[in-house]
């Protein structure tokens, strides 16, 4: 079979691609002129320079750009505000907060601080250019990731404009519901990275492999998901042996992968150059196998394909699968690495940028051998260089994309946590109404809500905030059986110290809390009610409830239009 598509490609009806060892395409650098039924000299004479823009080029960046306005400059993930009291907090001490600060359910409990230099930079970022400079390095980081799933790509096989722009754009598509301002980013772009040295180590040799131990040194620092870097390093060590020993790699290519295992050990001890020693290294599995964390936040939990914002989602794997199967074409630890992200994702839909970040290159190189297929068909006659007019519309449509994408930057990293951006989606009227009110109140709160009250309002404390590890199951299921109304809801939250309740309006629970005397009703605006301890009303001394007037007095607009009566 081997030598009768050989002879085929011999025959000019397409290239043919080296045999990997284990079974995979290896790309050897070459370009790949014969599409065009011509010779490379043929087609340019050597004197001719390429021109600037081609149009794969253009597609190319087109898709490029595109996939950026997926990036969503405005701050949607809660912990985001918890994560820069943190920083603000490490920048004025200069020393980690080893125990918990914000809960009240968790005083005293030691805090492994995984993201501290990540929050560093964020809150030194924030005191400098403000939110708004938080987003543009942010959107930096989303196009690192893009780039370095473009460049992985190239390392891959060649490309045309085309299949590259594509295949970029369908990542920012499947990665829409995760990307923007939050720490996990830095895992999703060095997850990138890390896939992209060790593909180039193994291709080309050279010194990319020393690259990952100061790379892993400062991921360590950043964010715990460098442990999955870690295992995508063992897993693909484990694939290269497994070829070495059935006699598939040569000497060269051994030699490759001894400096890489050499690299990967000094990665793995570099690793425990943090501040919190070794229980970095366990503090990952502790969060990605609560399985009250699971069950309680929505984003990880497994994908629900019924929702429209996941369905790219289940296109690209749906896609992936079958380019696999049309052309069975893989290498072992690209095979590894694709199903342990999938693995990861089908688990915890968060996770699916970690498969965004190892199998788009992986669907690029298969979807150009499609595109080939289809150009040996229509045989498309493309000029090399365009006429000036063309150029000149798709310059303009670079621009034209670059403004949207500065445009939609400034309009979503700057407005003020006042403005209606925020008020919509945080308790921002409640925590301004909090904020005239007495200090070191404790106030049970929606998970989700904790690291905004506990940013906005610091004088109080919360029942509960998105470090779900810090937290611990036991107050998670303590938590999970108060706001599913298990048959001992009221007795387990009259139990716990709460002051107030501080939680969203539509769900079951403030409506059962009006149902009942040990709790009165005391704020309520569009997003949010609170409810106060009914023995404490002569006691904590809350402000009553605000008018659309008093907000107004206030200079708050948006808090006006929310404003609710109680009855």
């Amino acid at each position: 079979m081997v030598a009768r598509r050989n002879a085929r490609y011999r025959s000019g009806h397409a290239p043919a691609p080296a045999e990997c060892e284990c079974g995979a395409p290896t790309y050897t650098g070459a370009r790949d002129w014969s599409e065009q039924g011509v010779g490379r000299n043929q087609l340019r004479p050597a004197t001719e320079r390429r021109p600037l823009v081609t149009l794969p080029r253009f597609l190319a960046l087109s898709g490029l750009l595109a996939a950026m306005l997926a990036a969503r400059p405005e701050v949607t993930d809660p912990d985001f505000w918890w994560h820069l009291r943190n920083g603000r907090t490490l920048l004025a001490t200069n020393a980690l907060i080893h125990v918990n600060p914000y809960a009240f359910m968790a005083v005293g409990r030691h805090w492994v601080m995984q993201e501290w230099l990540s929050e560093s930079w964020m809150a030194a970022v924030a005191a400098a250019a403000g939110r708004l400079g938080v987003a543009i390095v942010y959107e930096l980081i989303t196009l690192g990731l893009l780039l370095l799933i473009w460049m992985r790509a190239r390392e891959l096989g060649p490309a045309h404009g085309v299949t590259l722009g594509v295949g970029v754009l369908v990542a920012g598509l499947v990665a829409y519901p995760i990307l923007g301002p939050r720490s996990q980013m830095d895992s999703y772009m060095l997850t990138a990275l890390v896939l992209f040295l060790i593909e180039r180590q193994l291709r080309r040799g050279g010194r990319s492999a020393w690259l990952l131990p100061p790379l892993f040194l400062i991921w360590s620092n950043l964010h715990a998901g460098f442990i999955l870097g870690l295992i995508f390093l063992l897993a693909i060590l484990a694939a290269e042996g497994v070829c070495t020993l059935a006699g598939r790699r040569s000497p060269a290519e051994q030699s490759r992968i001894g400096q890489l295992a050499l690299a990967t050990a000094c990665s793995v001890a570099v690793c425990l150059l943090n501040p919190n020693g070794p229980a970095i290294i366990a503090y990952p599995f502790e969060t990605q196998f609560n399985t009250a964390q699971q069950a309680l936040i929505q984003e990880w939990q497994s994908p629900d394909f019924h929702a429209a914002v996941l369905l790219p989602l289940l296109v690209f794997i749906l896609s992936l699968a079958v380019l696999l199967v049309r052309y069975r074409s893989i290498s072992l630890r690209d095979g590894l690495i694709l199903f342990l992200s999938l693995s990861l994702t089908l688990q915890s839909v968060r996770n699916s940028v970690f498969l965004v970040a190892a199998g788009t290159p992986v669907w690029i190189n298969l979807a150009e051998r499609a595109r080939q297929e289809l150009a040996r068909r229509w045989r498309p006659h493309l000029r090399l260089r365009q006429p000036p007019l063309v150029v000149l519309v798709e310059l303009l449509e670079l621009v034209f994309l670059v403004a949207i994408l500065t445009v939609q930057v400034d309009a979503g990293g700057s407005p003020q946590l006042a403005s209606p951006t925020y008020v919509n989606d945080f308790p921002v009227c409640a925590a301004r109404w909090l904020d005239t009110a007495p200090g070191h109140l404790r106030i049970f709160n929606q998970y989700g809500d904790g690291g905004f009250l506990a940013y906005t309002v610091p004088k109080d404390k919360v029942f509960i905030f998105g470090d779900a590890a810090l937290m611990g199951e036991p107050l998670l299921e303590r938590y999970a059986s108060i706001i599913d109304l298990s048959p001992r809801w009221l007795s387990t939250l009259d139990s716990s110290p709460s002051q107030l309740v501080v939680f969203e309006r539509g769900s079951a629970f403030p409506d059962a809390l009006q149902q009942v005397s040990q709790w009165t009703l005391v704020y309520r605006d569009r997003r949010v009610e609170a409810f106060e301890r009914t023995k404490l009303l002569d006691t904590l001394h809350l402000p009553p409830n605000p008018t659309p007037a008093s907000w107004r007095q206030q200079g708050v607009s948006a808090c006006a239009t929310q404003a609710r009566r109680l009855r």
